[in-house]
């Protein structure tokens, strides 16, 4: 029996929430895309039970046109058999709607269609684009903005219409899949795609089947503009497209012609009219008010920068800080040509906005800075090997020997080289989850781990020098704090002036990137794996065993598999050396080696220490891959052909394995010391060693001596008036040069913009409590913060200490929250979704910890309230913490550890209000804030006074009389209908 002929559909729906008895469908939207007879059906189904504006905001559904109309079980009939008329169904998938399409509108179908995300396939063959969300299709969409707003699913439908589109122009685009061009040859990325999915059956990687069977079949589908369409060709070509190295080149950066300009050996330092009329034409040129502040500190950084020296300067929140520097820096440099500034921020969001926001606002037409040239650089580790990519490439496709997701996930690194030029800094979690292999693959092809310069023959196409060449051609280098402690000597020799920004950050960055590191996980990724091979794919040694016992004398291949044989026996060593480490009876977590470790033996509790086991077990690690680097070089003298490529990879894994033993050597070399921490990481089934640096000053001195003009600037530079505890991190005794402090214009207390006030009826935490009273501190802090976050609708930023308060805190809430309809967001890696879904989403709750109390903004009426869980007070056990009290001993608490406390509190003080009319609560569940004399330092470091509530009435007064009329929500809040006593259960 034939196969129906291919017919194609986009799929939407809308829901009342996540997908559960207690929520339902409101719309299924479908939209077929035959050719000549495209056509929108759409249903509007009775979800059986109550929901939220949420929902309604979403769909422009009302409750009572929801109530009108028939139930699921009434029209599931009639759209299970308009969807059995289609072979594929595309869908983007967003929140809950990919559940329901699989589990509810598609289940027990007789001839259910193939269902292909194309949130999947965006992210996958457009990485650029960062598509999260059904909005940011309608935003690319001109079709779905022409919709009426009222109506939502025409708009979703039709930016799914175009999405496909833009995916399949991906496929058709004219790149030649070999240099001649043949007549009716398909495009590259059409070809790779039919190589990768041949790999495996036709069950599997279904959506990419479904994007090619519909790129096959274009000419038959609705095209919202055919003008750019090239039929897909039919005849086969080659297997392998030979000229993939020089493809890959031609998507690398170039750098712009420009004439090269020598500076003049003295600078002519910008005077204070050229700062002032250079902000002056920016104020006008955007019609924005004169900022004093901004004027105030734009003018300290032109003497910082034009200067020599080391300065410091705070720009409270609403001074302008970053624009106040940038034009300082570009009038530096339109006075001097030649000349580079170097920027360094702590934070990929604010080098995303220096290069793609402020800098582009300041080279607008016939202004001063129209010619200013920026550049992003980035570590080694952020970008692909094309070397290592092509070897990948001819291991799995041309020799047969991958499977079909090892295809895929390296056909998406080759779509990272095409669109983001090998970048590979954030992979979306998507791709990791349905292709696991892409992060091996990232680290077979991984610029810092694959590289080795002395081997590498063609340096001039390597991905990471063509994105250097594009900062040694620049004006303004924009980076992050740990590179720029790595920049070549070559770069560093052309910049003179440095600005550090988010500063207060930078002495920890600083200690993580000149600290040395060695982990389980790479050397299982970089060596083991690739040598000893896995159950899908045979190892480097087994092929090397094949081709010499083949191909050369008896002598020379006995030799050569008596090497082998005993690189294996090496292995197993290292395997059992490091099953020995992570044996050892050592909490899961971060430690200094010599930390004594406590745990329950034969019914006692006893206190040990590892410190000389761990010793040990690392120098037997070392020795056994000392072994395996010297009998990889055995081999590669006895074999080397300087042509095989086989046989040059030898000499790469010798490198790496060199490397390896070298940096055990490095880390175990001077322990114990007070110049260096030594580190002990443990999971479930990892474990990680390194050595950080304790005290900073060489590294200091280095960087004046680097950059004599050196500005460290930050919004949160000073605790208790002062940079001492900001110098006392760096090492520097002696103080700035010069220092500013130019305070927040926002006038908090007389503005009456944020209350802070404290739950002081919540009892007091102590670490040591007994479970009992935990338990009742726990569920009195979790009661409190639900009142506060139903209070206000959402519009919450929950900051913790500790992941495991935040996971009880998440667990707790997920099932009280969406009977309010209030979104619950918690932060996961880089948690860019959840930071973007909660800037959009304003009845949303965020909880976050670590960067989420520094450098992430949300103005505006999404974020209106701050809640502190517990006082961000350093952990002793933190390594770091730990050898700061053994080192410094009684000038600890005051030097170290209660300025870090208040230094991160106005830190989390600070992500409330961002702009002029922002206005907010900051609560502090925290009560010993109160109570206890040792925490009342913390009372003094905020901008406003901290309002204790003896009573929860007290609390719950001040949220419904005050809190609420001043935010202009007391309304919103009579026609909620809820109520902030409710039953604590789920």
């Amino acid at each position: 029996m034939s196969s129906p002929s291919p017919s194609f559909a986009v799929v939407h729906l809308f829901s009342t929430g996540s997908y559960s008895r207690k929520q339902g469908l409101l719309q299924v939207g479908i939209l077929s895309l035959h050719r000549g007879q495209s056509m929108l059906k759409e249903w509007f189904i009775n979800p059986e039970v109550e929901f939220g504006r949420s929902a309604y905001q979403q769909s422009k559904i009302s409750k009572e046109q929801a109530k009108n109309a028939e139930t699921w079980a009434e029209q599931k009939e009639e759209i299970q058999a308009y969807l059995s008329t289609f072979t594929h169904v595309f869908y983007f998938q967003e929140r809950h709607e990919q559940a329901w399409l699989k589990h509810h509108v598609v289940a027990y179908m007789d001839h259910p269609p193939v269902l292909a995300d194309l949130a999947l396939l965006s992210s996958y063959f457009l990485p650029h684009l960062n598509l999260m969300e059904m909005a940011d299709l309608v935003a690319l969409s001109s079709a779905a903005q022409k919709k009426p707003a009222s109506l939502p699913m025409h708009g979703a439908l039709a930016a799914l219409h175009d999405q496909l589109y833009r995916l399949i122009e991906v496929l058709l685009q004219n790149i030649a899949s070999t240099p001649e061009n043949e007549q009716g040859q398909p495009t590259l990325f059409m070809q790779l795609l039919s190589q990768v999915l041949a790999l495996g059956s036709l069950h599997t990687a279904s959506a990419w089947r479904a994007l090619l069977v519909a790129t096959e079949s274009v000419e038959a589908m609705e095209s919202p503009n055919m003008a750019w369409l090239t039929p897909p060709a039919t005849v086969e070509t080659p297997v392998l497209p030979f000229h993939l190295r020089s493809l890959f080149t031609k998507w690398l950066p170039t750098v712009p012609e420009a004439p090269t300009v020598k500076p003049r050996p003295d600078i002519l330092p910008p005077n204070n009219k050229n700062i002032q009329d250079a902000l002056q034409a920016w104020y006008h040129r955007y019609d924005l008010p004169e900022r004093y502040p901004q004027m105030q500190y734009s003018l300290f950084c032109n003497k910082a920068i034009a200067g020599k020296g080391t300065f410091a300067a705070e720009a409270g929140t609403g001074t302008g800080k970053t624009m106040g520097y940038l034009i300082a820096a570009a009038e530096l440099l339109r006075l001097n040509p030649g000349r580079k500034v170097v920027v360094a921020t702590a934070t990929k969001n604010l080098q995303e906005q220096i290069v793609q926001g402020e800098i582009p606002r300041l080279r607008f037409k016939e202004g001063l800075h129209a010619h200013l040239r920026p550049a992003i650089v980035k570590g080694k580790n952020n970008y692909l090997c094309l070397s290592a990519l092509l070897n990948i490439y001819d291991e799995l496709v041309v020799q047969g020997k991958g499977y079909i997701k090892e295809g895929l996930s390296w056909l998406y690194l080759v779509m990272r080289v095409y669109y983001t030029q090998g970048e590979i800094e954030e992979i979306p979690q998507n791709i990791r989850a349905v292709l696991p292999d892409t992060s091996r693959l990232l680290a077979e092809a991984n610029a810092q781990e694959v590289c080795v310069p002395q081997l590498c023959h063609e340096p001039a196409k390597c991905t990471y020098a063509r994105h250097m060449e594009l900062a040694y051609a620049a004006d303004i280098i924009v980076t992050n704090h740990h590179k720029l402690l790595q920049f070549p000597p070559k770069l560093t020799e052309l910049i003179k002036h440095c600005i550090i920004d988010e500063a207060d950050q930078f002495p920890d960055n600083a200690r993580h990137a000149l600290s040395t590191g060695f982990n389980l996980g790479m050397l299982e990724a970089r060596l083991l794996r690739p040598l000893l091979g896995t159950n899908m794919r045979k190892g480097f040694l087994d092929v090397v065993g094949d081709r010499v016992l083949k191909g050369f004398e008896t002598e020379t291949a006995l030799l050569v598999m008596d090497e082998i044989d005993s690189i294996y026996r090496d292995c197993q060593t290292v395997k059992e050396s490091s099953d020995r480490l992570q044996a050892l009876p050592i909490p899961n977590g971060e430690q200094r080696w010599q930390e004594d470790v406590s745990f329950e033996e034969k019914g006692r509790w006893v206190t040990r220490n590892y410190s000389a086991d761990i010793e040990q077990t690392l120098q037997e690690l070392r020795t056994a891959i000392q072994f395996v680097a010297g009998k990889l070089e055995r081999i590669h003298k006895f074999l080397k052909k300087p042509d095989d490529k086989t046989y040059g990879r030898l000499e790469t894994y010798r490198e790496k394995a060199a490397e390896f033993a070298d940096t055990l050597q490095k880390i175990t070399s001077d322990f114990p010391s007070r110049k260096w921490i030594h580190v002990l990481e443990k999971g479930s089934q990892y474990w990680a060693v390194s050595k950080v640096p304790y005290y900073l000053q060489y590294e200091m001195e280095t960087l004046q001596q680097a950059y004599p003009s050196l500005l460290f600037t930050s919004a949160t530079l000073y605790v208790a008036s002062s940079t001492q505890y900001f110098r006392n991190q760096l090492g520097r005794a002696e103080p700035f040069d010069k220092e500013i402090r130019q305070l927040s214009p926002f006038n908090y207390e007389q503005q009456e913009q944020v209350q802070a006030v404290v739950p002081a009826f919540i009892p007091c935490f102590d670490y040591k409590m007994p479970p009992a009273e935990k338990q009742a501190w726990h569920q009195t802090a979790m009661e409190t913060l639900l009142k506060c976050i139903v209070a206000l609708n959402g519009r919450t930023l929950v900051l913790f200490t500790s992941r495991r308060d935040m996971d009880a805190a998440y667990n707790w809430l997920h099932t009280r929250l969406p009977a309010y309809d209030i979104e619950l967001l918690r932060q996961e890696g880089t948690s860019l979704w959840e930071i973007r879904r909660f800037r959009q989403e304003e009845h949303s709750v965020l909880l976050g910890l670590d960067r989420m109390w520094s450098g992430v903004d949300f103005p505006g009426v999404t974020l209106s309230q701050v809640i502190v869980f517990r006082l961000p007070n350093p952990s002793i056990s933190n390594p770091l913490v730990a050898h700061r009290k053994e080192v410094e001993g009684g000038m600890f608490w005051g030097k170290f550890y209660y300025p870090a406390s208040q230094h991160k509190l106005r830190q989390g003080f600070g992500r409330l209000v961002r702009r002029e009319k922002d206005k907010g609560a900051f609560v502090i569940l925290d009560s010993r804030v109160v109570h206890s004399s040792t925490m009342n330092h913390f009372r003094t470091e905020l901008p406003v006074e901290i309002v204790p509530f003896q009573t929860e009435n007290e609390l719950q007064t001040w949220l419904l009389e005050d809190l609420l009329p001043s935010l202009k929500l007391y309304s919103e809040w009579e026609r909620r209908q809820v109520s902030l006593n409710p039953s604590v259960e789920p």
